[in-house]
């Protein structure tokens, strides 16, 4: 920040990226120092949208509401800043101060709503503030907005004032090391050093020692954030598991949603479980989340037991997730999440794509389509999960070895198609071709890995085809002339002509993936989907059978879909259980997984002019029309490596 020249257009250095920095992220890497080099670039973006939002704060009349002028919040932070650089950057660094910065500039701009007043997140500025104040020894008096009848302190905790109305505000003093919300409400000092804040009292009484952790802590006008802790290359690591800050979530503010006991010594134990997991198979990856993580939202999981992780841009060192399983999903998802984190730190340095935000790209472990962005960032995050599997493979238990390997396959696979999508998209900048050569260099020496029992590998190249296989089905729509113009030859024994039958993107959200052959391969090798367990009986009837038939290879999979599709002829999952289970059974058949969604197109056209057709026979039809075309070159396409065993 400048501490004078507040109205003058603000100047900063430009960053340049090392080489090195850059070489090992497009790799996947990047070590502490890589971190620390980030988290320099995101200070200087923090400085900026914190500048930006007070200049258009300024700018916009009224839109403090009842709390102070902009320029004293101006004032504080930057004596603050200037008094103890290290002290304030932290606090400009904490995640939730990020998404309160991007969420506020987007109210302003009129692309994001609040559940309050506009100056009710405006003005958590002058809490920021507060915080500053108290951790520089700066003192303070001022006005903070209420939400909720409480104020929270980012890093410190949340003041309850329940006499209070939902919005409002409350006076603020910071003297003496010591906080104040209202003379006679809730008193808090600062951490000390050790851990987490944690409440104090008044200050007319005797100050106390903070309590050593788990410590409750809170009382009925104070809650504290938790603490997560671990150890990473004998140095402690602490991070927030934060359930109080209305702005630990990526988009609108929460209201409080308090952990129990028993939920945070979970957290706890599975955080620190996992770190040292972690650093057994990637002390480098280990000691580069321990420089850049500091806060954790839990979310719920859902209905499936499927872990639930996200991150933002706005948030760098910040994630959110719900409470993984294991260990082990515990540390593949902060693997995960911290791939994003470190992509989108470079993304605010360097454009690497200029693309229209269409969503027409496969991505093999989502199932709508995706812009390129978010197939790159996909991408990233399985670059790390597939490093993160190839060494976890010499150092899983022999019970869960079988998993490890199907995991890595299954992800090397998924990174691969991926990588091979991005490199024929003409929208990568000249920065974003380096970067992804980064990325597909890692990959032949994984590709050669001999590790991976072949019966193994066969069913992760199994369901990477029917991740491929249902996502065309569902979202490719063949040109409508060609196909009636497919119908008709059909109806006349003519050969199926291909010329002008092009797919194209529709989007089709209607209905939910069931994953159901995914989850019985993992039954097969007897280990469960990571972060979820398969349903009681595998999956839901009246499929189950034709499932267990296709998964296990038996030849009378095809009969069995085929039934499936007569009873609903528009089931993508059906259709898809039958173009595999001809592809398996059948070499001949084997060319409609280039073209998986031409079978049902075709059938729909034929039942509209009245003709019934098998589609085993309809099928195998269109099979030796895609054969006798060139196959091209599409992303999306791909064979059936091998079915399982």
């Amino acid at each position: 920040m400048q501490t004078d020249g507040r109205h003058e257009p603000a100047r900063s250095p430009h960053h340049l990226v090392p080489s090195a920095h850059f070489d090992a992220l497009a790799a996947g890497r990047g070590d502490a120092g890589t971190i620390r080099f980030l988290r320099t670039t995101e200070y200087s973006r923090r400085l900026l949208l914190l500048r930006a939002l007070l200049d258009a704060v300024a700018e916009t009349p009224g839109a403090l509401g009842p709390l102070p002028d902009v320029d004293s919040a101006w004032d504080t932070l930057a004596a603050a800043q200037e008094r103890s650089p290290q002290d304030f950057g932290e606090l400009l660094l904490h995640p939730q101060v990020g998404v309160w910065l991007g969420h506020g500039l987007r109210r302003l701009r009129r692309t994001a709503w609040g559940d309050g007043p506009l100056w009710t997140d405006l003005g958590h500025v002058f809490t920021v503030c507060a915080v500053a104040a108290l951790r520089t020894g700066l003192p303070l008096r001022t006005t903070v907005p209420l939400r909720d009848g409480g104020v929270m302190f980012p890093t410190l905790g949340l003041a309850r004032l329940p006499d209070r109305p939902h919005w409002g505000t409350a006076e603020v003093v910071v003297e003496a090391g010591r906080l104040t919300v209202d003379p006679h409400g809730a008193c808090v000092g600062p951490p000390d050093g050790t851990g987490p804040p944690g409440p104090l009292l008044c200050p007319d009484q005797p100050a106390q020692p903070e309590p050593p952790e788990p410590p409750g802590g809170d009382g009925p006008a104070w809650q504290r954030p938790h603490r997560l802790h671990a150890r990473v290359a004998g140095r402690p690591v602490g991070v927030w598991l934060d359930d109080i800050d209305p702005y630990r979530d990526l988009s609108e503010p929460l209201p409080a949603h308090r952990l129990s006991p028993d939920e945070t010594a979970r957290w706890r134990e599975r955080f620190g479980l996992a770190l040292d997991l972690l650093e057994d198979s990637d002390p480098e990856a280990a000691a580069a989340l321990a420089e850049g993580l500091r806060s954790m939202t839990p979310v719920q999981s859902s209905s499936t037991g499927t872990v639930l992780s996200a991150s933002s841009g706005d948030a760098f060192g910040g994630l959110l997730t719900s409470l993984p399983p294991d260990p082990v999903t515990f540390a593949v998802t902060l693997v995960h999440e911290f791939q994003h984190t470190k992509l989108g730190a470079l993304l605010h340095l360097l454009t690497l794509e200029r693309d229209d935000g269409a969503e027409r790209h496969h991505a093999p472990w989502r199932d709508d389509p995706r812009p390129l962005s978010g197939l790159l960032q996909g991408a990233y995050a399985f670059l790390g999960i597939t490093d993160f599997w190839s060494r976890r493979l010499d150092r899983a238990p022999a019970a869960e070895r079988a998993s490890a390997e199907f995991e890595f396959a299954l992800s090397l696979r998924q990174t691969r198609e991926a990588v091979e999508t991005l490199g024929a998209d003409p929208a990568l900048t000249a920065h974003g071709r380096r970067f992804l050569r980064g990325m597909a260099a890692r990959l032949p020496a994984w590709t050669a890995d001999r590790r991976v029992r072949p019966g193994i590998d066969a069913m992760a190249g199994f369901a990477a085809t029917d991740h491929r296989t249902e996502w065309r089905i569902r979202h490719l729509v063949p040109a409508p002339d060609a196909v009636r113009a497919l119908a008709r030859a059909f109806v006349t024994g003519a050969a199926a002509d291909l010329r002008g039958a092009e797919s194209s993107v529709v989007p089709d959200l209607t209905t939910r993936w069931s994953h159901a052959r995914a989850r019985l391969i993992r039954q097969v090798l007897g280990t469960p989907e990571p972060g979820a367990a398969p349903p009681p009986g595998g999956p839901p009837a009246p499929s189950a059978a034709a499932e267990r038939a296709l998964v296990s290879g038996d030849p009378a999979a095809a009969d069995a879909y085929a039934r499936l599709v007569a009873e609903d002829p528009e089931d993508p999952e059906a259709w898809t259980g039958l173009v595999l289970a001809l592809a398996l059974a059948d070499p001949a058949a084997h060319p409609l997984l280039r073209r998986p969604e031409l079978p049902r197109a075709v059938h729909r056209e034929l039942r509209v002019i009245g003709t019934t057709a098998d589609p085993r026979r309809l099928a195998h039809w269109l099979a030796a029309g895609i054969a006798g075309r060139p196959a091209g070159r599409d992303p999306a396409a791909g064979g059936l490596t091998a079915g399982p065993a």
